[in-house]
């Protein structure tokens, strides 16, 4: 997950009040298969509302503005 966080913020856009190593922890925590299984099979998400919904947390916890 750092070298997602270091590739990522080249891009100028993340938040800056986080360290990498944060963001790669929120990263980490949201990336388990827990919460695919918890939405998508017990919930009754479709896959492609639980893919919507995890870009849109990470964007909303990692991107500045």
């Amino acid at each position: 997950m750092r070298d997602l966080v270091t590739a990522l913020r080249v891009t100028g856009e993340l938040r800056t009040d986080l360290t990498d190593e944060e963001m790669a922890d929120v990263i980490w925590s949201m990336n388990g298969p827990e919460y695919c299984a918890l939405l998508v099979h017990e919930r009754g998400w479709s896959g492609e509302r639980f893919g919507a919904w995890l870009a849109d947390a990470w964007a909303r916890a990692l991107v500045a503005g």
